[in-house]
C-alpha cells in the first residue's frame, strides 16, 4: 500500500461532531494558544476537547480504512499524539496573513535532520508509519485537497529532490493525484509518499481535516524518542 482512498470511512453524524467540536475551540479566532501552528492554521488533535485520540485511531482500524491503516506496520499499530493534527486550508482569497498551504514533503521524514546530511551520499528511508487523512468538508474540487505522487515513497528524498521543478521534471503528469474527497472519506498513506496541498486560485471554500498517525509499536525510531504513544485496537 502506497496511497489509497476509502470513501465514507467515517460516517456523516461522526464527521460533523469532530467538526463542530473543532470550530468551537477559540484557536480559530485567536489564532494563537498551545498546540497551534498559525503558519500552517493547525491545531493539536489533543488540544480540542472532545476530540480523543484512540476513540478516532479505533474508529479507522475497525471501519473498511483498517487493512489500509495496518499495511505496512507489521506490529502493534500505536498512534503518537504529537503527531496528530487538525489542518485548515483556506481559499487563497480568505487565507490569513500568516498562513500557507504546505510544500512537497514526505511525513516519513519526520525529525530528520536534512542540514546534517547535506552532502553526504546516503539511502535514508522513510519511518515506518501509516498517514489516515480524514475530510471533513468537501475538498479537491472548490476547497483545497491534497495533491499527491506515489512513485517516489522507496526512499527519503533530499531536500532539493522535493522542489517544484525537480518533481515536476521526474514525473509525467499522469504521475499526480488529486481527489476530490467528501466528509468522512479518508486517504490513507505510507511515509514515503510525497504530497502537499492542493489549492487553486479558483477555489472558493475552505476545508478542514484530520491527520491521524499510525507506527509500529516494536519498531519506534530514535528520531521519535520523545513522543508519546497510546495503544489502539
Amino acid at each position: 500500500m502506497a496511497a489509497a482512498l476509502v470513501r465514507s470511512a467515517v460516517d456523516a453524524p461522526t464527521a460533523r461532531a469532530w467538526l463542530a467540536a473543532i470550530d468551537a475551540h477559540p484557536a480559530w479566532l485567536r489564532r494563537e494558544g498551545a498546540g497551534f501552528d498559525r503558519y500552517s492554521s493547525s491545531l493539536q488533535v489533543s488540544a480540542v476537547p472532545g476530540l480523543d485520540i484512540a476513540a478516532i485511531a479505533g474508529t479507522l482500524l475497525q471501519c473498511h480504512a483498517g487493512p489500509s491503516c495496518r499495511a505496512g506496520l507489521g506490529g502493534q499499530p500505536v498512534v503518537a499524539i504529537e503527531r496528530c493534527w487538525v489542518r485548515r486550508q483556506y481559499a487563497p482569497d480568505r487565507a490569513p496573513p500568516t498562513h500557507a498551504p504546505h510544500a512537497w514533503h514526505q511525513d516519513g521524514a519526520l525529525c530528520f535532520d536534512f542540514l546534517a546530511a547535506a552532502g553526504s551520499p546516503r539511502v535514508d528511508m522513510p519511518l515506518a508509519m501509516t498517514t489516515s487523512w480524514i475530510a471533513l468538508t468537501a475538498c479537491g474540487d472548490d476547497a483545497p485537497g491534497l495533491e499527491l505522487v506515489v512513485h517516489d515513497g522507496g526512499r527519503l528524498l533530499g531536500l532539493d529532490e522535493i522542489t517544484e521543478s525537480a518533481i515536476r521534471q521526474r514525473h509525467a503528469a499522469a504521475d499526480f493525484w488529486r481527489p476530490t474527497m467528501q466528509a468522512g472519506d479518508a486517504l490513507v498513506f505510507d511515509g514515503g509518499v510525497l504530497h502537499r496541498t492542493h489549492v487553486t486560485p479558483a477555489m472558493r471554500a475552505d476545508r478542514t481535516s484530520l491527520e491521524i498517525r499510525f507506527f509500529d509499536a516494536g519498531r519506534i525510531d530514535e528520531r521519535l524518542r520523545d513522543d508519546h504513544f497510546i495503544s489502539v485496537h
